[in-house]
């Protein structure tokens, strides 16, 4: 399984992490801070919808997820305003001079 988002490619980083704890003997330091890689993943949801104009089911990190839906959320409210807004109406009346 791939940990990389279809959307904006973000993928595993793997960083170096570092132990600080004293050893068994109390307040002396019994061996040198060990050194370990740590190994960071996104966090990665399902999406089934549109994406770049193609239907189907995609990966992507939980920012790109919030982008689409804000997009969508937008796309649906200017559809909804535009279905509201009437026609401008002609008036009969007519000009006197």
């Amino acid at each position: 399984m791939a940990f990389k988002c279809d959307r904006c490619g973000k993928g595993i980083v793997i960083t170096s992490q570092q132990r600080h704890k004293k050893g068994v003997a109390g307040g002396r330091w019994k061996y040198r801070a060990p050194k370990s890689k740590k190994v960071l993943k996104p966090n990665l949801q399902t999406y089934r919808g549109k994406l770049n104009g193609e239907m189907g089911k995609w990966k992507l990190c939980t920012q790109c997820l919030r982008t689409i839906k804000k997009k969508q959320r937008e796309a649906k409210e200017k559809k909804e305003i535009k279905k509201e807004k009437p026609a401008p109406e002609k008036s009969s009346v007519s000009k006197i001079n």
